[in-house]
């Protein structure tokens, strides 16, 4: 598929394929450019706004239960994510509702902890951020590739201590990596992760086309990542942490925190320059969309 085909397909929880293999992809909510596109395509009468508004308006449906101080409240799942998108209760929201339960299945229960975030769907999440998205109320951001890329890491450098890990995206300051929720403790406690990966995947690409054949999910790797074990326990990503559903943990890693066992590229001409390739090329394509259009249309 090509850039323009997939900025008109009006998919939303779709991804733009890089690699062939799904290790490399591009989702349009991660770049101002694409963003804007889908904004011009909402003034011309192309109103992917009603798609996401049906869908959220089925979230009212859902009804739900509050409780705090013994007493019940009934609402909805679509005011729950309402409540915690909204900014101004966004720094509050752990220190006040720490004690509040809610149930997605009977006034009676099973009732969870709220901060537990166990009721957050990614998907149902993702849903609000497009509409913010698309009506101005987010800030857009720059360039960000997805990836998912399959890793191991040694705790302080111990192969009888390991835990999985993937590379879930790349931009030119950092990369995010995740964790299973059940090496959330071991992570906490540990002083450095030795990644195993092979640095080599990455060197070999030039081009965006060569980026079809991309793999780094190899086994055989035999390079390492190296990060301190309190680039994962900061103020920032242990913030984040909280806002987790227990089940897989983001961290943020600057490249400045990153050291290779191979010295022969730094982490931001290794991954940055990943970036890069995708970028430009996407800017191209971009370039072409405003003409490819009306020539199909006078064609049509």
């Amino acid at each position: 598929m090509k850039l323009v085909d997939y900025i008109h397909s009006n998919t939303f929880k779709d991804n733009f394929e890089i690699s062939s293999n799904g290790e490399l992809f591009f989702h349009w909510a991660n770049w101002r450019e694409t963003c804007k596109l889908q904004k011009d395509l909402l003034g011309k009468g192309i109103d992917q706004i009603d798609f996401i508004d049906n869908t959220l308006e089925a979230l009212k449906t859902k009804t739900i239960w509050f409780q705090r101080n013994l007493k019940s409240v009934k609402s909805n799942l679509y005011e729950l994510y309402e409540a915690y998108l909204d900014p101004r209760l966004k720094v509050t929201w752990h220190d006040f509702q720490k004690n509040t339960l809610v149930s997605l299945h009977h006034e009676a229960g099973p009732f969870i902890s709220l901060t537990s975030m166990r009721w957050m769907d990614k998907s149902t999440y993702s849903f609000f951020v497009y509409r913010k998205l698309l009506t101005g109320y987010f800030p857009l951001r720059e360039f960000r590739l997805s990836a998912n890329i399959e890793l191991m890491a040694e705790v302080n450098n111990s192969p009888l201590s390991q835990m999985k890990m993937k590379l879930t995206q790349f931009s030119k300051q950092g990369v995010i990596l995740s964790i299973d929720g059940h090496s959330f403790n071991k992570l906490k406690s540990c002083e450095s992760i030795a990644i195993k990966m092979n640095i080599n995947a990455f060197q070999k690409h030039e081009d965006f086309k060569s980026l079809k054949s991309f793999k780094a999910n190899a086994t055989d790797g035999k390079d390492y990542m190296y990060i301190k074990g309190s680039s994962f326990t900061n103020i920032s990503n242990m913030n984040n942490a909280s806002y987790s559903n227990g089940c897989e943990y983001f961290f943020f890693i600057p490249y400045s925190e990153i050291t290779f066992s191979c010295k022969e590229q730094t982490p931001y001409e290794l991954f940055g320059g990943l970036v890069d390739i995708v970028e430009k090329e996407l800017s191209h394509e971009i370039s072409k969309i405003s003409i490819e259009r009306p020539l199909e249309q006078e064609a049509a």
